[in-house]
């Protein structure tokens, strides 16, 4: 649902990267039968089948940087694709979100989990599957952004999560912790030499 928020909020075109064939059919599909100026590519960050300078905004959300195996080189990657001036916009969940229980009655930190783990096997995500995600703090996100070579513009964290688990209604959701956050950041313009 992002893509055609981009649209509506004046993208003339959005190219969506996923991993996942199925998805990115069922995507062209939804934006081809809305009439939307998209187009989706099979392909991963960091390793875009895009080119170098193509995108005036790289957007990365809603769960995408739990799947990056090396953020220092999805940050040099976001770079490649910015033209100078553009910008990445990235809108996830907060690291430490990982770590709070579900439970309704007090926020609590889970036992199994770690805001400085590396990796966790996520079988609460996808049950039976074992599917490796990665654990990464906000120092290392930003970190990874600046050294990049982008301009950290904007950063801000969010109480509220960017999506609720059916109809759970977590105590750690209730305005108290760090559940979201967003970053805005700037790939600076080159300048002569």
């Amino acid at each position: 649902m992002d893509d055609p928020a981009l649209v509506a909020a004046g993208a003339r075109s959005v190219v969506g990267v996923d991993f996942s064939e199925v998805a990115v059919r069922a995507t062209q599909r939804r934006a081809t039968e809305l009439g939307l100026p998209c187009r989706y590519v099979v392909g991963a960050l960091p390793g875009a089948p895009l080119a170098a300078g193509c995108a005036d905004l790289v957007y990365t959300g809603k769960g995408a940087l739990i799947w990056m195996t090396d953020l220092d080189a999805w940050a040099a990657d976001v770079a490649r694709l910015l033209r100078p001036s553009g910008h990445l916009f990235l809108y996830d969940g907060h690291p430490a979100f990982a770590i709070w229980t579900w439970d309704e009655d007090h926020p609590r930190v889970r036992p199994d989990r770690s805001y400085f783990a590396r990796s966790y096997v996520g079988d609460d995500t996808f049950p039976g599957h074992g599917a490796v995600e990665f654990q990464w703090t906000l120092g290392q996100v930003v970190t990874a952004v600046a050294g990049a070579g982008l301009e950290v513009v904007h950063l801000a964290e969010y109480p509220e999560p960017f999506w609720r688990y059916s109809d759970v209604s977590a105590a750690s959701w209730d305005g108290r912790l760090p559940n979201s956050f967003s970053l805005l950041a700037r790939r600076r313009r080159e300048t002569a030499g």
